[in-house]
């Protein structure tokens, strides 16, 4: 039996541990780079608590000592109907597929008008432009950070808004930090959580930072940002995350609707009865789209496709939050066990994500508690 999984992120690599925990297959792991960044823990670049080199692993060692094959090269075209995917490094067949290529930031990122004024606090690129950026600022400065239209991503932003007012009162620079939340509500309003959303909104007020309700960034000019609702404002550094969808070369595949997303059965995020689509590509992801709920959507397929018999996962929301001199920790799960809804600042939650990264790179992903409800 071959299995090949295309993306070696938070979900790919997920299942390529826990299949050959459990299985002797042919398993091959297609990604362009065999260099593999934990992106989570970046807004600590910005402060210089991490290095570069504590992100990174090499998935081609980690993948080799447990007999799985890693190809590194580009995903050019997939074929569901002949079970065939072409590359850079040529065509391979096969029996089950497993599609984890992403949400298409960069792809994404460039759809949005203006956006070469901007950084992406998504990518190492865009988190080192960014740590220049603030590093640099000076007396008077305008920092605006926020999403696009629909993207479904805010904590990052909310991290970058609260480390850039940390660094420009470290430094001693007088200036303005402005957020733009999708959510009328505010920071955290996605979650429909009115005491979750008040208690978050207070603390970014206390913080100094001007949260910018119920829109989005539209447009980006040099010095100037246009919003959804028009509003324009003057800024002299910009960090933007864009909406997501399936990279191009799964559409192109026809495996997405008209969201742009590949529609799944959930909880076990089967596309058809040979492929199945996961984290930020997969629709039906909850809309707080987090590197946890990748690898909880990689354990529900495996789950499913060798019929462990364990029960399924819930998504959820469980994020720590870089925040400078102080950090918090968000928990919003679901399940058959109830509901579990936290969030809290303090500054040792910043360890916690310390040591929780080092094991995510130091075992290549493979990290099988979630702490999730079930479903």
């Amino acid at each position: 039996m071959k299995i090949l999984i295309l993306g070696a992120g938070y979900a790919g690599l997920t299942v390529a541990h826990r299949i050959r925990e459990f299985s002797n297959a042919e398993i091959t792991v297609i990604s362009r780079s065999k260099t593999v960044r934990e992106n989570t823990i970046f807004p600590l670049l910005l402060t210089n608590e991490v290095k570069i080199e504590d992100t990174e692993f090499n998935a081609e060692e980690a993948l080799r000592v447990k007999n799985i094959d890693f190809v590194e090269g580009e995903v050019t075209e997939i074929l569901p109907q002949t079970r065939e995917v072409k590359t850079t490094k040529g065509t391979f067949d096969y029996d089950y597929l497993f599609i984890a290529l992403g949400g298409a930031y960069e792809e994404n990122f460039e759809k949005i008008p203006g956006h070469e004024f901007a950084f992406m606090h998504h990518t190492l690129e865009g988190f080192l432009g960014l740590k220049k950026a603030l590093e640099s600022a000076e007396d008077g400065v305008r920092i605006l950070v926020g999403n696009a239209r629909n993207s479904p991503i805010e904590g990052p932003s909310y991290q970058v808004a609260l480390i850039s007012e940390y660094i420009l009162r470290k430094r001693g620079i007088k200036g303005e930090v402005y957020l733009v939340t999708q959510s009328p509500k505010g920071v955290f309003g996605i979650l429909q959580n009115d005491k979750i959303a008040e208690k978050a909104n207070g603390y970014f007020q206390r913080r100094g930072i001007k949260v910018i309700k119920g829109t989005y960034v539209k447009e980006i000019k040099k010095n100037k940002v246009i919003l959804g609702n028009d509003q324009e404002i003057e800024t002299d550094v910009i960090s933007v995350l864009p909406t997501l969808s399936a990279p191009e070369v799964v559409i192109k595949a026809g495996l997405t609707d008209d969201s742009g997303f590949v529609p799944v059965k959930l909880p076990y995020f089967l596309h058809s009865d040979r492929i199945y689509a996961l984290g930020d590509l997969a629709k039906g992801m909850i809309p707080a789209k987090t590197a946890r709920s990748a690898m909880i959507s990689a354990e529900n397929a495996v789950t499913h496709f060798l019929h462990l018999g364990r029960e399924y996962y819930s998504q959820g929301v469980l994020c720590i939050m870089e925040a400078g001199d102080d950090s918090g920790i968000l928990r919003f799960d679901k399940g058959k066990e109830g509901i579990k809804v936290l969030l809290d600042f303090n500054r040792n939650y910043i360890l916690i994500k310390k040591i929780y990264s080092k094991l995510l790179v130091n075992s290549a992903f493979n990290v099988p508690y979630h702490a999730s409800l079930t479903v």
